[in-house]
This record gives C-alpha cells, sequence and structure tokens, in this order.
C-alpha cells in the first residue's frame, strides 16, 4: 500500500510537471484586469499548470486531491437544516498543503472553493449547471484575494473559468454604498457578482459564531430526507469537518487583508467617508441565535449578545423564558417556509436567528485605529449613537455623509464643524460625544451595561419577549431593505435563493428598544 501511496504521488507529480510546459489554462479576464499583474495565486497557478482546464467541479476537486494538497470540506443548506428534499447544499473546501508541480505550499487561507450538490431524482449529485464553483484566493505578490467562478453556458453547454477581479475592485464597486449620490447614480458599480456579497473583500461565513445554523457539523449532521448520496458525493461526504473550522480561517483572512500593505494603501487613497463607513454602517452581516437547537425544548432561549449591543461597547447574552419565546413565535406568526414533503415549523433550527455586526465590519475598524487614522475614544464615540441598534441605525449610518472627504490633521475639527451644522438629533449627540470630555469610552460602555441590566430585568416578563421579537422581525426585514443588498445582481448580502430567517408579522410602523430595554415607537 504504500509503494501504491509513493507511485501514485510520483505520477501526479510528473503529470503536473509536464502540464507545466503547456500552460494551457487561463482563466478568462474580461476586463483585462490581470494584464500588467498576471495573478500569482494558487488557483491560477494550479490551472496554469493543466494541459487542459476542469470543466467541471468535481474535475477540479479531484485535481487539487491528486496533486497532493488536502481538503477540508464544510457544509451549509441554502433551504434551512428541516428543508433537505431540495438537495440545495453548497459545499465549501478550504486547501491546504504542498500540490505537486508548485514551487511552494497552500497555506490554511490562501485558496478556498465552494461549489453547489443538486438532486438527481433520489439521488444527490454536483450540480453541473450555470454557476459551477466559486473560488477566493490569496495572491502572495498583490496582498490581496483573487475572485474566480466556473459558470457554464446554458446555450453553448461549455464551461469557462472567469478572473472576476481583486479586493480593490470590490472598493471600486462599493464606493458610493451608504454616500451621497447624484441622479443615476447606483449604489453598486456592478463591476462583479462577487461584491454582492463580500462587501469587504474578503472571505464571508454569515453564521460565523456557533452553532452555525443550517450547517453540517459532527454533532448536528445536516438531514438528507429523502436524497442519497451518489458516489462522488459520499467520497466528499467522508472529509466534512465542522464549520468551526473554517470560521477560524474566515476570521484569520479578515485580519489579514485589513493588515496587507497594499490593501491598506488602496484603502487610504479613498475618501475617509469610505474608510469610515464600517463603523458607521453595516457594510456586511453575521447571524447569531441560541446555543442549543430548538427541538432540545431547554426551558429557556438565550438571545444571542449582538442583538442588544454591539461587543466593542458591552456584550451579554439574555435568557428568557421558552413559554414566552413560544407565545411570541404564534402571536407574530413565525412560520418556515414549508418544504414539499410536510409544514416547515414556526421558527429556524436554532431560535432567535438574529443579523448582528459583522466581524469583518469590526476588524476594519481596529485596522483604522491600528493606522492611527481614528483612535479607539471615537470608536465608542460614535458607536454609542443609538448604541441599542448595533448593526442597522439609520440615525448612526446617516451620519457618514457628514463626515469630510479628506484626512488630515484638523479632520476631527472639520468633522465637528460639519456635525454642529447639521439639524440631525444624531449629529447633535454625536458632537457631543466627541467634544465633552466625560463622555469618553468607559462613559459609554457604562451607559451600556446600565441598559443590559435593564433588559436582564425586564427578561422573565412576557410582554418583554414579545415586544423584542418583534424588534428582531424588523431588523431581519431591515438587512434587504439596506443599500448592501442592492447589488444589482442575485448576489446579494443574503443570497438570493437562501432560506435565511423565518416570515413573521412585523410590528405597524418602525419600532426600536429604548436605554430602559423597553420598545417604542422609532
Amino acid at each position: 500500500m504504500y509503494r501504491l501511496t509513493q507511485l501514485l504521488h510520483v505520477t501526479a507529480t510528473l503529470l503536473l510537471a509536464g502540464r507545466l510546459c503547456h500552460a494551457a489554462c487561463i482563466p478568462e479576464d474580461p476586463r483585462h484586469l490581470a494584464a500588467n499583474q498576471p495573478n500569482q495565486d494558487a488557483l491560477a497557478l494550479l490551472l496554469k499548470a493543466q494541459d487542459r482546464c476542469p470543466d467541471k467541479a468535481l474535475d477540479f476537486r479531484n485535481l487539487v486531491e491528486v496533486s497532493g494538497a488536502q481538503l477540508e470540506t464544510t457544509m451549509v443548506n441554502f433551504e434551512s437544516f428541516r428543508d433537505p428534499n431540495s438537495g440545495a447544499f453548497f459545499v465549501f473546501e478550504i486547501v491546504s498543503g504542498q500540490p505537486a508541480g508548485l514551487n511552494h505550499a497552500i497555506d490554511r487561507g490562501d485558496l478556498l472553493f465552494g461549489h453547489f450538490l443538486a438532486p438527481d431524482g433520489a439521488h444527490l449529485t454536483s450540480n453541473t449547471n450555470g454557476l459551477l464553483l466559486e473560488a477566493i484566493a490569496w495572491d502572495p505578490v498583490k496582498q490581496l484575494f483573487n475572485f474566480y467562478e466556473l459558470v457554464k453556458d446554458s446555450k453553448t453547454r461549455r464551461a469557462s473559468w472567469f478572473f472576476r477581479g481583486d479586493s480593490t475592485l470590490i472598493l471600486d464597486d462599493i464606493q458610493l454604498l451608504y454616500r451621497q449620490r447624484t441622479a443615476g447614480q447606483q449604489t453598486f458599480q456592478g463591476l462583479l457578482r462577487c461584491s454582492g456579497c463580500h462587501v469587504n473583500a474578503g472571505l464571508i461565513q454569515k453564521e460565523l459564531a456557533g452553532p452555525h445554523n443550517d450547517w453540517w457539523t459532527k454533532s448536528r449532521p445536516l438531514p438528507l430526507g429523502d436524497l442519497t448520496p451518489d458516489a462522488d458525493v459520499a467520497k466528499i461526504f467522508k472529509g466534512l469537518v465542522d464549520p468551526d473550522e473554517l470560521a477560524k480561517v474566515v476570521q484569520a483572512t479578515s485580519r489579514r487583508l485589513s493588515a496587507s500593505p497594499q490593501y491598506r494603501k488602496a484603502l487610504q487613497s479613498r475618501t475617509m467617508q469610505e474608510q469610515l463607513r464600517p463603523l458607521f454602517c453595516a457594510v456586511e452581516v453575521n447571524i447569531e441565535s441560541d446555543k442549543d437547537p430548538a427541538d432540545a425544548l431547554k426551558p429557556t432561549v438565550q438571545i444571542p449578545a449582538g442583538f442588544f449591543a454591539d461587543p466593542r461597547l458591552s456584550g451579554a447574552s439574555v435568557a428568557i423564558p421558552r413559554a414566552n419565546y413560544d407565545q411570541a413565535l404564534h402571536q407574530h406568526h413565525s412560520q418556515m417556509p414549508e418544504p414539499p414533503d410536510g409544514p416547515g415549523g414556526t421558527d429556524a433550527d436554532h431560535a432567535w436567528l438574529a443579523p448582528v455586526k459583522a466581524n469583518s465590519d469590526i476588524t476594519l475598524a481596529d485596522a483604522l485605529v491600528e493606522m492611527g487614522v481614528i483612535d479607539n475614544e471615537f470608536v465608542a464615540d460614535v458607536l454609542a449613537v443609538d448604541f441599542t441598534n448595533p448593526l442597522i441605525s439609520a440615525p448612526r449610518c446617516g451620519l457618514l455623509t457628514l463626515v469630510p472627504a479628506e484626512g488630515g490633521p484638523d479632520f476631527l475639527t472639520r468633522f465637528e464643524t460639519a456635525l454642529k451644522a447639521s439639524a440631525q438629533p444624531a449629529a447633535k449627540q454625536l458632537l457631543d460625544n466627541l467634544t465633552d470630555p466625560k463622555r469618553d469610552a468607559n462613559f459609554h460602555r457604562q451607559q451600556v451595561a446600565a441598559y443590559l441590566d435593564a433588559c436582564q430585568t425586564r427578561a422573565s416578563k412576557p410582554e418583554a419577549a414579545n415586544e423584542w421579537f418583534g424588534v428582531l422581525v424588523q431588523r431581519r426585514a431591515e438587512v434587504d431593505r439596506a443599500e448592501l443588498s442592492k447589488h444589482p445582481s442575485d448576489q446579494k448580502i443574503l443570497e438570493v435563493g437562501r432560506v435565511v430567517f423565518p416570515s413573521a408579522s412585523a410590528p405597524g410602523g418602525s419600532v426600536g428598544l429604548t436605554p430602559a430595554c423597553e420598545v417604542r415607537p422609532q
């Protein structure tokens, strides 16, 4: 067996080394984005070593495996945990190791790719139509991420690899997000589809924190319903790992991108509004929930800390009685979409599925502090505006348009002047935060601590669960209405076709939490 393994490895090495002479597989580059600086990421080099392009997701996956690299496979159900029969599974693979034929190793985070499964009768198979594969690769020369797709044309039935752009092109695509626009200007420039989800120009995993609702885990595997994996998919499933492994990579690569000298240079060449956008507004979104699955029927439901406050000011989950939560589900007519084989139930696999501040937004703001663009006191002063709405706050995000375009030593003075001239109540609050020496970061954290104490005090009351759930329903809907969801393609922040949240009736009019943790009209 050992000799056979050696022989296979040597054969793969010779095949790949021979293909280096042909260099036939070069992803198409319609905009000639890599004309002056050819991509040097692991995907580009691996494809370049082939005498023909792999035209199926499984072909590329097999190529990676034969090369000697390792794969760690994670999987999410696009249609929700309890609806397997549509077969809408997305497989995301982490590549690492030393591929034969390449002169350097692939570190974790250098290359990741995703592909789709689909039903074929009673079998679960690899998708062979339309978008076949998405890949993100770190370019060590550019010090940026490159974005790729393998797409099968529905008319010609030909599959082609495309280089769609890199992290700086996404910055170009989102330059007007949450900013002043003239008539005819769009939120997104439509330069590449990837910017609809990867708004901060790096890797994403919306369910970044455990328990990773709708993902396969060793302790809670995704049900497959009536579908049976074919031989290829069954082989893939043998390498499944917990989504925690993907989460580690996503968080590490977010820090890697924000620390990249090239990315920082590109960021600093842009307006202060673009640089400060992730602090004032929601650019990406994470999703958190109760830690225990709903069918465990624990006596309490843990509302995730991110629902109440930004983690940079304070953080504590709040437990409510399950009976009160169940009553709130009933009163708001909560309902998962119905799968083909019966009712989908009233809730997701984990209770209180909430959109929260994205880790990538926080990481980018931290990078601005490291770069000396702002300091932690400035961060706290901004976050303290409308702090009971930690994710999407119209008052706080609206202040972004008052940020002076240019930085410099007198930036803060010019910003305070703009705030002083504004009639917005939020501008008055931020101005007070910036100019009153008593309103420092500790002051803001004490405010949030008092607010969380009020939430804990109200937590056992049935009306609290019902009112807070109404806020939750509203916040889920706000994500769809926000500018970050206005990408013109089908690649939007919550991904068109993916079932994320249950449907539920929202409260009449806009509501929000007060510092006393009560719900009032906004």
